[in-house]
């Protein structure tokens, strides 16, 4: 079992300590609340820190407000803090604020567990301070301490992806692996890409943040990130077209099997060369690479002129292979034009 420590996971243990620090300067009591509002606040990046903030101030204003007004209206009982923090909750989620509502709850239940004494604006101050504390240390610790590197991680998740997508669509044209070692592969690589997506999603909020130095260069490359995610899904898309009809194909017509086959090998190779010419490991003659295209479309000609007049069953089993492979030419030629564009403005700068 592998056993990894991340930046995420020493940020949260920062916060805590930083946490613990200042309440026990403040001299405040529980502690452990500010601590949990510290771990449930870290988030993955510095502008999801800021839209979290926000939706604290928010929903939190929800939670006091109904908690102030169980206490009142219904006491402090078990059922009591139980039923203000369903209402709350439905509320938190109506409102779009799902990602607080833990947050939520840990406010409500701190006002509602209130002591024989009584409440007071003081022990409103103090339990709010404890939830406030927790956020702010998460947000600093977040923004001062290991500053995630977003492009750099998106673009190796991109970049993982992509080798597995290509070390499979070598072996499935040649038939060199089991049905079921296949499937668990494509189940792997459908999370890949989809914790890809995931994480663009991260970098697609730092459009916004203050902290950004170059810009410009910054926007550009997101787009070509997510250009080489569309990549990456009519791979995917491919892979399974061929899975699900490659042996029928090959059964059917032997003409048509190895045309389709010669396809996918030189599509695989040209999509390993744009990403290889995106890191600057390799570089395209532009007109040999044309001639290369040109050529690709031939065989994309000939394999839908053989299906002219065929019955059914063969454009069942050829068509959602050759619709795959030219949506993914179309992908990879814009993504290639983006990419010398990009090596363009950085050679002239």
């Amino acid at each position: 079992m592998e056993f990894n420590i991340g930046p995420r996971m020493v940020k949260t243990g920062l916060a805590v300590a930083l946490t613990l620090l200042v309440t026990g300067l403040i001299g405040l009591e529980l502690e452990l609340v500010a601590a949990i509002a510290a771990v449930l606040a870290m988030q993955p990046s510095i502008m999801r820190s800021f839209k979290y903030i926000k939706e604290v101030v928010i929903s939190n204003s929800v939670g006091v407000a109904f908690a102030l007004a169980g206490l009142v209206l219904l006491g402090n009982h078990p059922i009591s803090v139980a039923a203000v923090v369903i209402i709350s909750i439905a509320i938190n989620i109506r409102l779009g604020l799902n990602k607080t509502v833990s947050l939520t709850v840990l406010t409500i239940v701190t006002i509602m567990l209130v002591s024989d004494a009584g409440i007071n604006f003081i022990y409103i101050i103090e339990r709010l301070s404890l939830v406030a504390i927790g956020v702010l240390s998460a947000f600093i610790v977040n923004v001062l301490v290991y500053p995630p590197d977003h492009q750099k991680i998106l673009f190796s998740m991109i970049k993982n992806a992509s080798e597995k997508t290509n070390f499979l669509l070598r072996v499935i044209p040649n038939q060199t692996m089991s049905v079921p070692q296949m499937k668990d592969e494509d189940k792997e690589l459908e999370k890949m890409i989809q914790r890809t997506r995931d994480y663009y999603e991260i970098i697609s909020d730092e459009r916004n943040s203050l902290f950004i130095k170059k810009r410009p260069d910054f926007l550009r490359t997101i787009i070509l990130y997510k250009h080489m995610i569309k990549v990456l899904r009519k791979k995917h898309t491919l892979i399974q077209h061929l899975e699900n009809n490659f042996k029928n194909i090959e059964n059917i017509s032997s003409a048509k099997f190895h045309l389709i086959k010669k396809l996918v090998i030189e599509i695989n190779a040209y999509s390993e060369n744009v990403l290889l010419m995106y890191e600057d490991k390799v570089i395209l003659d532009k007109d040999l690479q044309k001639e290369t295209k040109v050529a690709m479309q031939v065989t994309i000609n000939n394999i839908i002129d053989a299906l002219q007049g065929s019955d059914f069953e063969k454009w069942t089993y050829v068509f959602p292979i050759a619709n795959s492979i030219i949506e993914l030419f179309y992908e990879l030629d814009k993504l290639e034009r983006l990419v010398r564009i990009n090596q363009q403005r950085r050679n002239n700068s």
